[in-house]
């Protein structure tokens, strides 16, 4: 009987000797594959290891520390004098990113190949999550069929219709920066603003007129249920959020928890958390535009029943219909809906078979409603960041300054009982130094300044080899500055460059604010005729000079480059 113990307890002595061994080739392990996609891959093993560019950076993190803590763009704009059109960077954990600025590399990426580089899935769930699924977040056969059905919301002809109807919100922003500088014990020496929260309310008054036909009222009525829920958002994106929302988004299962009802009901739990104790702020100001958005769609099919607008051509009911985007959509997708229901009925009439319905696409509820959150983050911050920087840059360039006043003046100046004068589209379109002036801010200070792609599979690009599912950044504010295309000056605020442009200069790839291909911001004429209307009558009414001797310009680094202080001006009546 004592041998059978003596055995077992051998064996039991072995077994122990075994798990040992295990725990330390386990742990073993690990530490190889850290150090293997730390050191060993980027520095010996990856395809890309000899295309130039900085050293590791941090340890662990890379470069990521230097770009989340600098100027948005300004470590990969000196990277690209330093290593040329092609850079490498090290992310975190080992993970490898890629620049290419020349023309016929960005060309390959976002047009003749675009749907081969995607946004990566982890930025179109962020993305996804406070704008929404629509142009900004699909891709594929669902991009392309949802930008057909929206191209002809933003046509000539629509805009045109809509050009007035900037200019209510526009008239009580100058009569209220015209009243806080009466009030002021010396008028004449103006008053200090911080003209980016004002630009920040005209731009969503205006872009919630235009886009949904939704009166928000920011500029009197700050407490507006829409308006608020989205300055709840605003107020999220910072760096670090953005690189919380990154890391939350590569976790599985998270993206499709925080959009759905289950996430809302419980994101109080979240608050407990730290490293998530944004998400129920972001979550309850999106359960709210969603409750509003679902309530302007039903409120826009209604009108369009009531009013038989959606009974005539395509031509006939834009002209006598509402003119705000969405009502121009809703009338589409009910006329398609007609056609469909009509070719049915023609089929079964015929004994033919129809095989279901049209060919036609249909925008659904949801995608309708996802819309209000492609407008409001697509068309409302971008256009005040763009605003906020052009006067910044106006305020430090006095002589361009002048120039556009006395341009703008005879247009925006007073027409009888102090009713401020309204351009329409073709009128500003014709003003050429306010064109110059607008292209150029948007040139030197993008409001987005950086976008992402990633391949589906290896390539070569611009001579490399690059491996399948590497993050391409697409530089905005790197390629819009560029010494090899617009000269030693690039980096330099010179309106006048517009009405000279290089020879070097390529009409879709010098200039990405609003990057190019069919991924092109499709706002892009609503945006500058927008930021013309703005600038054009706050430059007739007011001059802008810096708030104090040394200012120094604070762009946000975050998805859009927003001024971080506010932008604070000193701003004088003009005399007239």
């Amino acid at each position: 009987m004592s041998s059978v113990f003596q055995e077992i307890s051998n064996a039991l002595s072995q077994l122990q000797v075994t798990r040992t061994h295990l725990v330390v080739a386990g742990i073993g392990l690990v530490v190889y594959l850290i150090l293997y996609q730390l050191y060993l891959y980027p520095f010996v093993f990856s395809p890309l290891r000899h295309v130039p560019g900085p050293p590791l950076g941090h340890p662990i993190f890379g470069q990521s520390p230097t770009i989340i803590n600098s100027e948005s763009g300004i470590p990969q704009r000196e990277w690209v004098k330093q290593y040329g059109p092609v850079v490498r960077c090290v992310g975190p954990v080992g993970f490898e990113r890629l620049m290419f600025l020349r023309p016929e590399a960005l060309h390959k990426i976002l047009v003749k190949d675009w749907l081969e580089y995607p946004r990566p899935s982890f930025l179109r769930n962020i993305l996804g999550l406070v704008t929404g699924y629509g142009l900004l977040t699909v891709t594929g056969d669902e991009h392309k069929q949802m930008r057909k059905a929206m191209n002809p919301a933003f046509s000539i002809p629509n805009l045109t219709a809509q050009t007035d109807m900037y200019y209510e919100s526009i008239s009580s922003l100058v009569k209220i920066i015209s009243d806080e500088i009466d009030a002021q014990p010396k008028p004449e020496d103006g008053k200090e603003i911080q003209v980016y929260n004002w630009l920040s309310k005209v731009t969503l008054d205006i872009i919630c007129e235009t886009a949904f036909g939704y009166h928000s009222d920011s500029l009197h009525n700050p407490h507006n249920e829409l308006a608020e829920a989205y300055e709840e958002l605003l107020s999220l994106q910072s760096g670090p959020n953005i690189a919380k929302l990154i890391v939350s988004m590569l976790v599985p299962g998270v993206p499709k928890l925080l959009l759905s009802d289950f996430g809302y009901r419980h994101r109080d739990v979240l608050k407990s958390w730290k490293f998530l104790a944004e998400i129920p702020i972001l979550l309850s100001a999106m359960h709210t535009i969603k409750r509003i958005s679902s309530e302007m769609l039903q409120e826009k099919m209604n009108e369009s029943l009531v009013s038989g607008a959606a009974e005539l051509p395509e031509g006939d009911s834009e002209l006598g219909g509402k003119k705000d985007i969405m009502s121009i959509l809703v009338r589409a997708r009910m006329r398609e809906e007609r056609a469909q229901v009509n070719k049915e009925f023609d089929g079964k009439e015929s004994g033919a078979a129809t095989g279901g319905v049209g060919g036609g696409y249909r925008m659904s509820d949801e995608a309708m409603m996802d819309q209000v959150l492609t407008f409001l983050g697509a068309g409302h911050e971008t256009t005040s960041s763009g605003l906020a920087w052009t006067l910044w840059l106006l305020a430090n360039d006095q002589e361009s300054q002048r120039k556009l006043r006395e341009e703008v003046l005879p247009v925006f100046k007073p027409q009888g009982q102090g009713m401020m004068g309204r351009p329409d589209y073709k009128t500003l379109k014709d003003l050429k130094w306010l064109d110059c002036v607008v292209m150029e801010s948007l040139r030197v200070l993008p409001p987005v300044p950086l976008t992402v792609r990633m391949t589906k599979k290896a390539e070569v690009i611009d001579g490399v080899m690059v491996p399948k599912k590497t993050l391409l950044w697409i530089p905005i504010r790197v390629v819009n500055t560029w010494e090899v295309i617009w000269g030693p000056d690039a980096e330099d605020f010179r309106p006048s460059r517009w009405l000279d442009l290089p020879k070097n200069y390529h009409p879709a790839f010098s200039l990405l604010s609003f990057i190019a291909g069919p991924h092109a911001c499709i706002g892009k004429t609503m945006a500058i005729v927008e930021m013309k209307a703005v600038l054009g009558a706050l430059v007739a009414h007011f001059s802008f000079e810096p708030a104090y001797e040394g200012q120094k310009a604070k762009p946000a680094a975050a998805i859009t480059m927003k001024p971080t202080d506010g932008m604070p001006l000193k701003v004088k009546k003009v005399v007239l």
